[in-house]
This record gives C-alpha cells, structure tokens and sequence, in this order.
C-alpha cells in the first residue's frame, strides 16, 4: 500500500470517527472508536493465521462451526492452541468483527450489545494462564457499551454501534501487506487527531510526533539495533514505537503509565504496530512511587513526564536507589528532576537517554540545583541541552527543553547546547518543528547533536569549568548568543526622509487647498483623526450623491453623469482558489485575499507564480477591482483599486471586476465603498452569503466623464493620504510609505 492509499485509509477512519460520534466529545468516543479498530485488527489478524493452518485442508476458518460440529470444534481447538501461543489469544469465527457487524445490520434481530460485550470478553479470557494474559488484561475495559454517551435507549446505543461496525467492516486493512506498518501507522495518526482536539488531557496520552522524532533519532545515534526501549510514562507507547522506526530491530519494549485508559490504549498500540506480546511489558503503576521495573536496565530510554507534576517527595525515598546517592530529593510541587533521577538508574552503561522537561529545570535552584550540579560535576553524566520553541505540546504553551544523559559520553569534557527555540513552523493553534525541503528543524537538531558542531546563534559546546562558572545554571541564552545587533542608524538617509515626507505632505496640503477651494468647501486644518476621517465621510457622500461637483480645466461645467450597468463597465472573472497561507512568500506575509489589499513587491511574487497553473483570469492586473464573493458582512466588503503594473495573485474565493473601457477604477472603488448598503442587499435573507458576478453586473452607477472621475479619484485618494500621515506622524516611515505617496501624487 502505497503513501496515497495510507493516507487515504487515515482519512477514511478519521471521516467514520468525526461521523459518528455525535454529540459524544472527541476524547470520549476515541477509546469507542480505536477500541473498535483494535476488535478489526485482531479478527482479521485471527482470521488469516487460521487459513493458513486450513490452507491444506482446504477449509475457510469462518466456514467452521465451532460449537455444533465436533469435527469443526476440534480444528478449532487445535487452532486456538496454536493461535495463543504464536498470536497470543484466540476468537472463534462467530466471534470475529465481520460476524458482528453482519448481525448488527442485519434483518431480523439484531440486537448485538450483549454479544459484542461477551465477545470482548472472550478476547482477554482466552489468554488466561498463558503468557499473554498481562498484555490482554482488562484491554477492552474503556468500551463500556451500556454507556448513556452511546444513546439513551438501548436501541440507539445498539444503532450506533451496528453502524461504526459497517463502515469498519467496509474498510480493508490490507494485513498481508507487510511492506509498511500501514494500520499501525493509521491508528497512531487517529491517536495524534484525538490529541490536538484534547486539550490538556492530550499530555496524558500523546507526544506530537516531531518531537517524538527528535527524541528517537537522539537515543539511536550510532546505533542499527536496540537491545531494549524504555519509557517511564508510556501514554499511549507512541515515543517506544517511534525509536522503533529509527532503528532495524528492537528486541524488547518496557513502558510504565499511570492511567489505566492510556494503559489500555499503549498496550492495543503495540499489539496494532505487530509487536509481539512477548517483547513489550507495559505496566499501569504510579512510576515514582511504585516502579515496576526496578531491576532492569535499558539501552534506551525516551520520556515525555507530566510537566512540573506532584509527587509524594517522601523522606523513605532517600533510601530508594534511584534517589539515595543524590542527597536530596526533588521538591514536592516539581517531580521534573524525580524522573530524571528515576531514568538514570534504569540507564545502561551504554546507554542513552533523552527526556523533555520545562525550561525552569534548567535553572531553577535549592533541590533542583542541587541535583543539577550532581548530575553534572560529581556524574558528567549530562550530554546536551536542546531548547524547544514554545507551544509545541498539546494542553501547554510553555517553552520546554530536551536533556540528554550518558554514562559513558565519548565528549566528556563539554555539554553541547542548541537553541532551536526560533526553529518552527506556526499551525493554527499550535505550533510544530518543521521538516520539509526547505525548512528541516528536525534534521538541523539532529545534525548539530551527532556531529556537536558549533553554528552562531544556534548551538555552543561548554566546557565544564564554564558551566561550573555559571554555578551549573543551565539557561539556554548563557552558551548560545542569539541576540542581533540592530543596523546602525543612517542619519543622514533618515534626514533627507524627513525632509521628503515634509514636502509631500506640504504638496497634499496645497493640493488639496485648491480642490476645497473648487468645490467650495471649508479648508482642512487640524489633525484629529476622528474629525477628518468625518470630513472624509461626509464630502464623499456629497460628491457622489452629486451635491458638489468639480468644473473642467477650462472653468466650464461636466457632462451629466450616465447611468449604467457594472456589466457595461466590467467583465467579471474569479480569483484563485490558493489560501493565504499559500501566497505567503518570504515571511512577508503581504498578498491579496479575501478582499484586503496588501502590495507584494514584484521580485517577491515570481516564484509562487511559476510553480502555479493560474490562468489570466485567476490573477489580477492594475485597475482591477476586488470583491470577496462569501462570508460576507457589511464590515468585511473590501474592494480596492489595484496600483501595481505586474500581474498579482489573489487567493479565496474573490470576485475580480475588470475595466472593459477606459474609466478611473479607484473613483469606482471608492463609490461601492460607499454603497456597500446597496450590494448587501444582494445577499440579504440568503442561507449562503455569496455574491455572484451576474449580481454584481445588474447594479446600476451613475458614472461621471472620465476627467471628472480622475478629479474626484484623486481628491479622494488625498484625503486618504492626509489621515495615513496623521496616523503615522509619531511612526518613523517605511520605504513602502514613500514609494506609495510618490506614486499617488504623480
């Protein structure tokens, strides 16, 4: 199965979750709806073990009947002798998934809440007194289907499960095909959906899957295979099945969570990812308190704790192992450091181990620097401190940190320090190492850390007398100088701008004296905002409504103005359909979209242009006019005039009015500006608000000869020019600023 089909079976599965689940919250149905794929795997995973024991004898498993044909029960019992041993439980074909949804959307009675239960059941007692009954107990504990969350009679609950069954059953997981972990890949990615729409409880169960990466590929440095893989708070087993990726073969994975619903769901991760049962041991326990794995020691160890979590800081611990040789214990309120010294006993000689911590433990004092200074000076035991950017875990925004340890570190007489706290790619809640062909924060980490190569502003290898000057404060920003020094300031460029902006700002003034003077009107002093944006409003209704009109150049009165269509004015076409962040190019974020007018300089634009099959229509030119065409409210009708000579992307769904004959775009702009009462009404009362272009086209206009509409485009534009000045009067002005005026005044 190919990337394509993967991703489409990870869409399939997330479509049926989001369908079905109903009013129930995400993090609810989840354990419905994975527990129910985990039923599917291992019917399916039963099924086809069993036709190759058949396979001889030419027999199909879910042609046996196991429980009135002696014959059948004893190929059945022979089967699931075998199917134990090797698979580690057994389901008879009345059993299997497909069975149960066949009934369940069947004719006839097809009541299944009781049988599935009992099936469910079966699964975990038919490992019992075997090596597998630890992996397969209580496994199926969270799918409580007499649950009111599934409907308040027994008939929806029985409704709603037949249905999840039938679009399971519809859906072939291609088990035969071992060429990639392709469900395994599949439920982690349900695994992660479920996180992001968690909340604070996604830290209980999921590490984002970069991060996940970074730690994986630290701990496997140098090596093609592990002898063993530990992760002290497992969650759902993500962070053991991601070292497993890195690496040719892991021979064993030992994990230990909390809580018993991540429990189930890490140990149904493992089994969906074909590890065998017998090399994983998953423990639910409290880890500091009760660790169940006190005597083993890993090749590997992977933890992302519970930030800054409580525990018991008991004064017993101090005879504990894991604590006793540091002198203190971790305060009470921050066990970050508790499970810190917890991996490190559990860490083999040659080891390694890499954990995600909150920055505060890497400066923070009494306790902490206490065992900080331990670790460092009395162990060197401590290898690297990468900084994480902030807002790249679920349910927290806090910056966090990943320390790495050895026992035996070949560079023993430095620590290795990366920043990569300004690496990162922003998503829409939340933001993410990228790893993409043109920004690799993830290979760029992992590339500093394996060559412990130095780069300014990023990474810095300190010496141990450094660290020790810094009384083994481990703060990122004392090794790796990020700081930039600003340019410095060109007075005189600065001056001559000064004068510039003066004098356009002198020019406006007089310009627009004599504009005031033609029409009439009161001269314009002052520069309150509020006044002249007031002024503004009222003589543009004035002009438009054609109270007050300009004369000819030659003293003699206008033409009457000429009703029209639009439609005799523009041919209408539609913009592209690329998003915003599609037309984002070189961090400038300045595009056109959805209506708002941003200038992109043209040098910046070429690139998104080449790689895009955009026809003329789906661009637009100098003296275009744009319109959002949905989602449409008085406040959030843009329409601008476009003054830049190259061809400009736009992205959304916008509606581009282009000049058929020759007429003054900005003058059109600013009168549907001012009549935007006018094309709401187009859409008022409408379940879609969109405008449409043969809408559009009917509005009538009053359009004045093309001299007058250049006098009043240009008197407007002056004003609008005036109280941009006035707002920006105590802002130093852009290069941008100075281009925009020049053009407006030629």
């Amino acid at each position: 199965m190919g990337e394509e089909n993967k991703k489409r079976l990870e869409q399939q599965l997330w479509n049926i979750a989001n369908e079905l689940r109903g009013k129930m919250d995400a993090d609810e149905f989840r354990d419905y709806i994975l527990g129910f794929i985990f039923y599917k795997y291992l019917s399916e995973k039963i099924e086809d073990y069993a036709n190759e024991l058949l396979a001889e004898d030419n027999i199909v498993f879910t042609e046996l009947d196991c429980t009135n044909n002696k014959e059948h029960q004893d190929m059945c019992d022979a089967i699931k002798e075998d199917a134990i041993e090797q698979l580690g439980y057994f389901l008879k074909p009345s059993e299997l998934f497909s069975a149960m949804a066949k009934k369940g959307n069947g004719e006839g009675n097809n009541f299944i809440l009781e049988d599935l239960t009992a099936v469910l059941r079966h699964i975990e007692q038919s490992t019992m007194g075997h090596e597998s009954e630890d992996d397969f107990e209580h496994l199926f504990e969270d799918l409580d289907l007499a649950s009111t969350k599934l409907g308040r009679t027994e008939e929806a609950k029985n409704t709603l499960i037949s249905k999840v069954l039938y679009h399971l059953d519809n859906i072939d997981f291609e088990l035969k095909n071992h060429d990639r972990d392709v469900l395994g890949d599949a439920y982690e990615y349900l695994i992660g959906k479920f996180a992001s729409g968690a909340g604070k409880k996604a830290g209980e169960f999921y590490t984002p899957q970069e991060v996940s990466k970074v730690l994986a590929k630290i701990v496997t440095t140098k090596k093609s295979k592990l002898r063993s893989v530990y992760d002290p708070t497992c969650g759902s087993g993500s962070l053991l099945l991601r070292v497993a990726k890195e690496v040719e073969d892991v021979s064993n994975f030992y994990g230990q969570e909390l809580n018993r619903t991540t429990y189930n769901l890490a140990r149904m991760n493992m089994i969906m990812h074909d590890v065998h049962y017998r090399k994983f041991d998953i423990k639910q326990e409290d880890t500091l308190e009760n660790p169940q794995h006190m005597d083993d020691r890993f090749e590997a160890i992977v933890a992302n704790p519970p930030f800054s979590a409580q525990w018991s800081a008991n004064p017993l611990h101090m005879n504990d192992d894991r604590f006793s040789q540091y002198g203190k214990l971790a305060p009470k309120s921050k066990a970050d450091f508790a499970f810190v010294q917890h991996m490190i006993h559990h860490l083999d000689d040659n080891g390694t181990m890499a954990i995600v911590l909150p920055h505060g433990v890497l400066f923070r004092g009494s306790a902490e620097g206490h065992i900080r200074k331990y670790l460092i000076e009395d162990r060197n035991y401590l290898d690297a401190v990468i900084g994480l950017p902030s807002n790249i875990f679920y349910g927290t925004s806090i910056p966090t940190c990943i320390l790495v340890f050895k026992k035996c570190r070949e560079d023993s007489e430095n620590v290795l320090f990366i920043d990569a706290s300004n690496h990162f790619g922003k998503a829409k809640n939340q933001n993410y190492l990228r790893e993409d062909d043109e920004h690799n924060d993830i290979e760029k980490i992992i590339s500093i850390y394996r060559t412990r190569s130095v780069e300014d502003k990023y990474s810095y290898l300190a010496s141990l007398d450094e660290i020790k000057e810094n009384d083994y404060n481990l703060n990122i920003p004392r090794y790796v100088d990020t700081f930039e020094e600003e340019k410095p300031v060109d007075l005189d460029a600065v001056v001559n701008l000064l004068v510039q902006v003066d004098k356009l700002s002198q020019v406006n003034d007089e310009v627009l004296k004599e504009y005031c003077h033609e029409l009439s009107l009161p001269i314009i002093n002052g520069n309150n905002i509020s006044l002249l944006k007031q002024y503004k409003k009222g003589i543009t209704r004035r002009i438009l409504n054609q109270e007050i009109r300009f004369k000819a150049d030659d003293g003699s009165e206008f033409p009457l103005w000429e009703e029209k269509n639009l439609g005799e004015i523009f041919k209408f076409l539609r913009g592209s359909s690329l998003s915003k962040s599609d037309l984002v190019t070189d961090g400038l974020n300045k595009c056109i979209h959805y209506g708002e007018l941003f200038t992109i300089y043209k040098e910046k634009i070429f690139n998104v242009i080449s790689s895009t099959n955009l026809t003329d229509g789906q661009m637009s030119k100098s003296g275009d006019i744009l319109m959002p065409s949905s989602d449409v409210t008085p406040q959030g009708l843009a329409t601008a005039s476009v003054i830049m000579e190259n061809n400009i992307i736009i992205g959304g769904d916008t509606n581009i009015l282009r000049p058929k004959h020759e007429v003054n775009s900005l003058f059109i702009s600013y009168f549907l500006n001012n009549n935007k009462k006018e094309i709401m009404k187009l859409v008022t009362g409408t379940t879609v608000k969109h405008i449409y272009n043969k809408d559009i086209a009917k509005l009538k206009i009053k359009l004045p000869c093309l001299e007058e509409q250049n006098k009043i485009a240009h008197f407007l534009s002056l004003m609008d020019i005036k109280i941009e000045q006035v707002q920006k009067q105590l802002e130093p002005i852009k290069e941008f600023d100075k281009v925009l005026l020049e053009q407006m005044f030629m």
